[in-house]
């Protein structure tokens, strides 16, 4: 049975493949807008990352979104 009065969070961490390094970008994310090459990233707190990539793969279970930067 599900039960909706519980309130799950499922915050992600968005990882930049630059030069074959994976380096963290930004952690506790909630919200990611896609506009052709440009991401925006939102923070449980309100903060925001904009950058130029693209979405190489999204891990759900890991709560991973791995991106690689265009420059």
């Amino acid at each position: 049975m599900i039960s909706y009065n519980k309130f799950v969070m499922c915050e992600s961490k968005i990882i930049v493949i630059k030069n074959g390094e994976e380096k963290i970008l930004m952690e506790d994310v909630i919200r990611v807008e896609v506009e052709n090459n440009k991401l925006k990233f939102y923070g449980l707190l309100g903060e925001m990352k904009e950058i130029k990539g693209r979405i190489v793969l999204l891990d759900l279970i890991g709560h991973k979104i791995f991106v690689e930067e265009i420059e």
